[in-house]
C-alpha cells in the first residue's frame, strides 16, 4: 500500500469519526405569534400564559438579550395596535427579570389591507444572549442534555 493510499484512508476515518460527533445547531422557537380578537385589545388568558411559558423558557434557558414585539396595523387602528402592545408590555415587565432590552413598535400597513388575521396579530421575537459571546450552540447542547438527564426534554424546546 502506498502512502498516498494510506493517507487518504487516515483522511477518510478521521472525517467519518468526526462526523459522528458533529450535529447541527438550530435554534427554534424564537419567534411566536398571539392571534387576537378582533378589535379587542385584550389579549386573552390563554395567550398570556403561552406568551409567559415561552417568555420563561428563554429567560431560564439560553437568556434574552433583546426582544421586539411587533403589531400591524392601519392608520385608523393605530390606537388599538398601542393598547395590545401595552398589554403585552404589562405581561412582559413583570416576567423580565433579567432586564432584556424590549422594543415595541407599530407596523404600519396601508389603508385598505385585507389580510384581518394578521391584523389581528402580534408577534414577538427574541435574540438570545448567547448571541453576543457566540456560544449559542454550545449553550443549547448542554441544556438539552440536563433535560434529557432529567427526562424534561420537549419537542419544541430552543
Amino acid at each position: 500500500m502506498n502512502n498516498c493510499s494510506k493517507i487518504s484512508k487516515l483522511a477518510i476515518g478521521l472525517l467519518l469519526w468526526v462526523s459522528t460527533y458533529a450535529s447541527a445547531c438550530s435554534l427554534g422557537d424564537r419567534m411566536v405569534t398571539l392571534q387576537l380578537d378582533e378589535s379587542s385589545s385584550g389579549i386573552g388568558a390563554k395567550n398570556a400564559r403561552a406568551l409567559a411559558e415561552w417568555f420563561i423558557k428563554w429567560r431560564d434557558g439560553l437568556g434574552i438579550e433583546s426582544m421586539i414585539v411587533v403589531a400591524p396595523a392601519m392608520k385608523a387602528h393605530r390606537e388599538l395596535a398601542l393598547a395590545r402592545l401595552h398589554n403585552i408590555e404589562l405581561v412582559l415587565t413583570l416576567l423580565n427579570t433579567g432586564n432584556a432590552q424590549i422594543t415595541y413598535e407599530v407596523e404600519p400597513r396601508e389603508d385598505g389591507f385585507s389580510d384581518e388575521k394578521y391584523l389581528n396579530s402580534v408577534d414577538l421575537s427574541v435574540q438570545p444572549a448567547c448571541i453576543k459571546t457566540g456560544t449559542c450552540c454550545h449553550d443549547y447542547r448542554a441544556e438539552q442534555s440536563v433535560e434529557k438527564e432529567s427526562g424534561q426534554v420537549k419537542a419544541g424546546r430552543p
